[in-house]
């Protein structure tokens, strides 16, 4: 008979094992200006935005969410998750970045503190 410490032990790695661990900082709000300092635009419109459920409680009072959104990588769509994102000083407000469509394409106007 298995000890009912060693249970929950074996239990309790098993749930750590599962965990994923993010190492340095988030992908967060890309750039989409080219190496001369020009706005990149893109052609395809963006998908319609995800419904995003805020993950877990912010980390301390001086936290707020930052959604997440639809970036261009290697010729296809991908979401950026939200994080939760130090303010960068007390009462700042994230406003979130949005594409915005132009005559040549799509363009990513950047989230910013407010």
């Amino acid at each position: 008979m298995i000890h009912p410490r060693r249970l929950f032990l074996a239990a309790g790695a098993l749930v750590l094992a599962s965990c994923a661990v993010e190492v340095g900082p988030p992908v967060h709000e890309v750039s989409y200006y080219d190496s001369g300092g020009a706005v990149v635009y893109v052609d395809e419109a963006p998908p319609p935005p995800r419904t995003e459920v805020v993950v877990g409680v912010a980390p301390g009072p001086q936290h707020s969410w930052v959604g997440g959104y639809w970036a261009r990588s290697a010729g296809s769509w991908v979401w950026v998750d939200g994080r939760w994102a130090a303010r960068p000083r007390p009462g700042a407000v994230w406003v979130p970045g949005r594409w915005e469509t132009h005559p040549r394409g799509h363009v990513w106007i950047q989230g910013h503190w407010r």
